[in-house]
């Protein structure tokens, strides 16, 4: 009885006691909102970005394109996070220019270093950039 007391204490106190595991670490350093220039391969290029970053997902803005979107934070690796962009302001659908897709960010010193994939009409697109906290 008192063995088993003891093994339940000791589990108890290294739960309790065990770090915060490095996947919340990597998305609390990147908690806020983070603006910059994006490069693009294809169609529209040197476009601002404003991405704002929670602790589930976020919010993006990009000015020039009149368009915007809402993330959904989808995992953590190796110091990179990724989410899923859905377009909910000036999308293809409603006659605008941007489209779907997913970005994946990555701190590096005091910048946050900011990647878009996304594809449409048979079409890839990518958009990569280094922003900096707003």
């Amino acid at each position: 009885m008192l063995r088993s007391v003891f093994g339940f204490c000791l589990l108890v106190v290294l739960t309790l006691g065990a770090p915060a595991p490095p996947v919340q670490a990597q998305v609390l350093s990147i908690l806020g909102t983070w603006t910059g220039t994006a490069s693009q391969n294809s169609g529209a290029s040197g476009y601002k970005v404003v991405i704002n970053i929670t602790e589930h997902g976020g919010t993006t803005d990009y000015p020039g394109l009149k368009c915007g979107g809402r993330l959904v934070r989808v995992g953590t690796a190796d110091g990179f996070v990724f989410f899923s962009e859905s377009i909910t302001r000036g999308g293809t659908e409603t006659g605008g220019d941007c489209i779907d897709g997913s970005i994946t960010v990555a701190q590096s010193g005091k910048e946050l270093i900011w990647g878009w994939v996304g594809h449409h009409g048979g079409d890839i697109y990518v958009a990569w950039s280094k922003l900096t906290r707003k």
